[in-house]
């Protein structure tokens, strides 16, 4: 099995020109000599970045050589240091000119967004080893129309979020097959999370909803591996959707190609229960035969609409400095020989409920990537 980490653009990177706030992250593109440097003595193999859209197409049809040249030099960094690239290419951030077409329930975005992919695929798939096309189209369209998070901050708008995945499911089927026309290996994300209802009166629901599975296990019959990011069982209480942590759920996966776990870890700064998890989630990986495991993530940075309060990082930024956590001292070694752990069930007391888009009272702070 092979072990990696990862980061984002908008969440790490630092000042991405996209279709959100800009955010500093963690300032990944400033220090990424000193990162990637890290990033090998902790033992990793793989290394899961991505490319951002927004820097490299700024203005639609007007590519930014200087942003191709950057990428350039960093993915070969990545790979001078003998780590594979797993690269996204789309982590829910879009150029600001989409919206004129109306975003990805456009046909016209997609075909941007194609030739995007076929650009990056000349100029710089020598450096990727693995392309992650879309990273979960599921959570992207949940966060943009029915939560309001990300644009075009829709509330509970399912036509929009119907005819936005259907365009993202064919955008990532007609993107592998650009990749394969320059025999790069393609995937992308799935966010699976099991859902679960303790009232009977959301049992239908939570039914249909865990039924999409089946639908990207199909796509994934066209990919080269599948590719899913994993952290935690979502109980619906009512109106409050509740997450715990069950790494046993990771089993009900049933994975048409290859295995590869692209996003697990947990947003704690217990070192004892961080490290729990990661035993537990070392032997469900054992188990379940996953040919790569990703931690989310490498650096502390921007978490969506949380801010930078809820920590997953294998390595700590107090300001600009790197501090490497305990966890990432044992991170390898723990993944290849897992010592005996018990952590079958925790409730983190972590939640979303509905609520109209103002005036929000909630603590989201369970899932990530």
């Amino acid at each position: 099995m092979l072990v990696g980490a990862a980061v984002s653009p908008y969440q790490h990177f630092g000042f991405c020109n996209c279709d959100l706030p800009d955010e500093p992250g963690a300032y990944h593109l400033l220090f990424y000599e000193e990162d990637l440097d890290l990033a090998k003595r902790i033992g990793l193999d793989i290394f899961r970045t991505g490319i951002e859209w927004a820097l490299i197409e700024p203005a639609e049809g007007r590519i930014d050589r200087e942003a191709v040249r950057l990428f350039r030099t960093y993915l070969s960094s990545i790979r001078e240091r003998g780590l594979g690239t797993w690269v996204t290419l789309h982590h829910f951030t879009n150029p600001r000119w989409v919206w004129r077409y109306g975003g990805w329930e456009s046909k016209e975005v997609g075909r941007r967004f194609l030739a995007y992919v076929e650009h990056v695929a000349r100029e710089l798939g020598d450096l990727i080893d693995v392309a992650l096309i879309f990273n979960e189209p599921n959570m992207y369209t949940y966060l943009a129309y029915i939560r309001g998070d990300l644009p075009p901050y829709g509330f509970l708008a399912l036509k929009h979020m119907r005819r936005a995945s259907q365009a993202i499911e064919e955008v990532i089927m007609e993107a592998r097959d650009v990749l394969k026309k320059y025999g790069i290996k393609a995937s992308f994300t799935y966010s699976f999370t099991k859902l679960e209802a303790k009232n009977p009166v959301f049992t239908p629901v939570t039914y249909l909803l865990n039924r999409q599975v089946m639908k990207y296990m199909d796509m994934f019959k066209e990919m080269d591996y599948t590719s899913v990011n994993f952290y935690v069982v979502g109980r619906y209480e009512d109106f409050t959707l509740r997450f715990i942590l069950r790494p046993r759920s990771l089993t009900e996966i049933k994975a048409p190609t290859p295995l590869a776990v692209t996003e697990f870890g947990i947003a704690t700064r217990d070192g004892e229960l961080r490290y729990r998890y990661l035993c537990a989630m070392a032997s469900v990986l054992k188990e379940v035969n996953a040919a790569v495991a990703i931690w989310w993530s490498f650096l502390h940075g921007y978490e969506w609409g949380l801010g930078y309060q809820p920590f997953f990082a294998l390595v700590d930024v107090v300001g600009t400095r790197r501090v490497p956590t305990p966890l990432a001292e044992v991170f390898r070694a723990t993944l290849e020989n897992p010592p005996p752990c018990v952590l079958e069930e925790v409730d983190l007391g972590l939640e979303w409920r509905i609520s109209l888009p103002l005036g929000r009272d909630d603590k989201r702070a369970g899932t990530s990537g």
